[in-house]
C-alpha cells in the first residue's frame, strides 16, 4: 500500500513536472514571439532612418553638384586673377595669337629678348613716343546654350525636387474637398433637425451642443491629418508649403460660411408646420452653387452674393499666370545661388556671433526680394489671376502698404484678404462676446492667432519645431504696433521699411540656419524637452565642446 502511494506521488510530481516544463516551454515561446516583434519593430525603424539619411545624403550631394554647376558655367571667371585669361563657357572675347608688330625701336635694334616676348605679346608693342599700345581680345565662337536657357535648367532641376510628390498633396486636396462639401450638407441637416425638434427645447438644445462639439473637433482634426501627412508622406518643402497652405485656406472658409450663416438659423422665425418650416430653411440657407462660387473665390468674407465682371480677359489672366511662374523661377535661382551657398554648410564649422551677423547682412538683399516678389506673385498676380477666371469683381486684394508710416496702418493694408476675416470673425466675436468691448484683448487674440497660422505651414513644411514667427509677431509685432504710432509720420516709413527690411531678413535667416542645422548637427533626444530645443542649440553646444 505505501509503495503504491509512493508510486502515485512520483507520478503526480512527475505529471506536475511535465506541466511545469510545458508551460515554461510555452512562456518561452511567448517570450521569443514577443523579442521578435520587437526586433522586427526595431529593424523598421533602422530601415526607415537609414533610407531617411541616404535620401537627405543624396539631395545634399545634389544641391552641391547644381550649385558647382552655376559656379563653373554661370561665375566662372569671377574668382580668377585679373591677370589670367578667361576661358569661361560665357566668355566672348579671348586674346588671339596676333603676331607683334613691327616698330621703329626693333627696326633699329634687331637684337630680340626672347625672355620678354610673351610678356610684350600679352602687353602690347611701344609706339615711337614710348607708349604701350596693348592688344585687344577678339570675338569667339563655340558651342554653347543661352545664358536664360542654363538659368531655367537649373530652375527646372529645383522645382522638380522641391516639388516632388506634388502628386499626393493634389489627392489630399480633393479628399479635402469632399469634407469641404459635406461641412455644407451637415450644415443644412442641422438646421433641418433644429426646427423638427423645437429650438428652445432640451432636445433641440443638445442637438445643437452635439452638432456644435462635433464641428469643433472635425475643423481641429482636418488641420492635424494634414499636418500629420505631410511628415507621413515626407514631402519636400514647396509640396508641403501647398498643402498646409490650402488646409488653412479652406479651413478659413469653412469657418466663415458657417459663422455667417448660422445666425440666420438662430433669428429665423421658429415654425410648427412641416412644409413652412422646410420652405424657411430653403430661404435661410445659401444654395450649393453659392457656397461652391465661394470655395474658390479670392476673398474670405462670406457673402451670397459678390459683384461680378461682364466678361473673362484671358491675355490678363494669362500675363498674371505667367508673372507667378516667373517668380517661381527667380525663387529657385536665389535658393540656389544664395541660400544653399550661404547656409548649407552651417553646424560643420566653427561660428560665432560675427560669422552669424556676416551671412545675415549677406542675404538681406535676396530676402527682401523674396518678401517683395512673394507679396506681388500671391497678393497680386495669382489673386488677380484667379479673380478673372471666376470674373470676382472686387479686386481690392492689399493696400499702399508701403506708404505706411506705422505697424498698425501696415497690418491693415499689406494683406486686406486676410485682415478682413480676421476682423470679421475673430475681433468682432471677441470684442462682443468674450471681452466685452476690450479692444486691447480682441487685437492680442488676433495677433496671436495670425502668428499662430504663419507659422504652422513653415514648420510643418521645414519638418522642424521652430516658432520664430510667433515670437516675431506675436510680441514684438505688437511692441512695434504702439512704438510706431508715437513716430513722425517720415521717420515711420523709414523705420518701417527698415524693421522690414532686416526683420524679414532675420527671420529667413534664421528658419534656413535651422533647416540645414537639422542635418549638420542631429540632436540627442533623451527627454521630452530636448524636442523643444532648436537644432541652432546643438551646434552651438558641440562648437563650444570642440573649442
Amino acid at each position: 500500500m505505501e509503495n503504491a502511494i509512493n508510486s502515485r506521488i512520483k507520478k503526480d510530481c512527475l505529471g506536475n513536472e511535465i506541466d511545469r516544463g510545458y508551460n515554461n516551454a510555452l512562456n518561452n515561446d511567448q517570450t521569443m514571439d514577443v523579442v521578435r516583434h520587437k526586433l522586427e519593430q526595431f529593424q523598421a525603424i533602422i530601415l526607415k532612418d537609414v533610407q531617411k539619411h541616404v535620401k537627405n545624403c543624396l539631395d545634399e550631394v545634389m544641391q552641391e553638384l547644381r550649385q558647382q554647376y552655376v559656379q563653373c558655367q554661370e561665375f566662372a571667371n569671377f574668382a580668377q586673377a585679373e591677370h589670367q585669361q578667361k576661358t569661361g563657357i560665357w566668355t566672348n572675347r579671348q586674346m588671339g595669337t596676333i603676331a607683334a608688330a613691327t616698330t621703329n625701336t626693333s627696326k633699329e635694334n634687331p637684337v630680340v629678348d626672347h625672355n620678354n616676348k610673351d610678356k610684350q605679346h600679352i602687353q602690347g608693342t611701344i609706339n615711337n613716343v614710348g607708349k604701350t599700345i596693348r592688344h585687344l581680345p577678339d570675338k569667339i565662337f563655340t558651342t554653347r546654350e543661352s545664358y536664360l536657357t542654363a538659368f531655367f535648367k537649373i530652375g527646372s532641376d529645383t522645382f522638380r525636387t522641391s516639388f516632388a510628390k506634388i502628386q499626393y498633396v493634389l489627392l489630399v486636396w480633393l479628399l479635402q474637398h469632399v469634407f469641404v462639401f459635406g461641412i455644407y450638407y451637415a450644415c443644412r441637416l442641422w438646421a433641418s433637425w433644429r426646427e423638427i425638434l423645437q429650438p428652445q427645447s432640451f432636445t433641440g438644445k443638445l442637438w445643437s451642443c452635439a452638432c456644435l462639439t462635433l464641428y469643433a473637433l472635425s475643423q481641429f482634426s482636418f488641420l492635424i491629418i494634414a499636418c500629420f501627412l505631410n511628415f507621413k508622406l515626407d514631402l519636400p518643402f514647396a509640396s508641403g508649403i501647398v498643402l498646409q497652405l490650402e488646409t488653412i485656406r479652406l479651413l478659413m472658409k469653412m469657418h466663415a460660411f458657417v459663422r455667417t450663416n448660422i445666425p440666420r438659423v438662430l433669428h429665423g422665425k421658429v415654425k410648427t408646420d412641416d412644409q413652412l418650416t422646410q420652405h424657411a430653411i430653403a430661404i435661410a440657407f445659401p444654395s450649393f452653387s453659392w457656397y461652391l462660387y465661394f470655395m474658390f473665390a479670392p476673398t474670405l468674407v462670406y457673402r451670397d452674393f459678390y459683384p461680378r465682371s461682364s466678361r473673362i480677359r484671358w491675355k490678363f489672366a494669362l500675363s498674371r499666370f505667367m508673372e507667378v511662374v516667373a517668380i517661381a523661377f527667380l525663387y529657385s535661382y536665389i535658393c540656389e545661388c544664395y541660400i544653399v551657398p550661404n547656409f548649407s554648410d552651417f553646424g560643420k564649422h566653427s561660428f560665432n556671433i560675427s560669422f552669424i551677423t556676416v551671412k545675415l547682412f549677406a542675404s538681406l538683399m535676396p530676402f527682401t526680394m523674396i518678401l517683395l516678389t512673394g507679396f506681388y506673385m500671391i497678393l497680386h498676380a495669382w489673386h488677380n489671376f484667379t479673380a478673372e477666371l471666376l470674373r470676382f469683381g472686387d479686386r481690392m486684394f492689399y493696400k499702399d502698404w508701403w506708404t505706411a508710416s506705422n505697424y498698425d496702418t501696415y497690418y491693415r493694408k499689406w494683406n486686406v484678404i486676410v485682415h478682413d476675416w480676421l476682423y470679421e470673425y475673430i475681433y468682432k466675436d471677441f470684442y462682443i462676446y468674450i471681452f466685452k468691448g476690450s479692444k486691447f484683448l480682441s487685437s492680442l487674440v488676433v495677433f496671436w492667432i495670425s502668428a499662430l497660422f504663419h507659422d504652422i505651414p513653415l514648420c510643418f513644411s521645414l519638418h522642424l519645431f521652430f516658432p520664430a514667427i510667433c515670437i516675431f509677431l506675436g510680441l514684438l509685432g505688437v511692441l512695434l504696433v504702439f512704438i510706431t504710432r508715437l513716430a513722425p509720420k517720415n521717420f515711420g516709413n523709414f523705420a518701417l521699411w527698415f524693421s522690414l527690411i532686416v526683420g524679414n531678413g532675420a527671420l529667413v535667416a534664421a528658419y534656413c540656419t535651422e533647416y540645414y542645422a537639422r542635418f549638420n548637427c542631429p540632436k540627442l533626444i533623451e527627454n521630452w524637452w530636448n524636442h523643444l530645443l532648436p537644432h541652432m542649440w546643438y551646434c552651438y553646444h558641440n562648437n563650444n565642446n570642440n573649442i
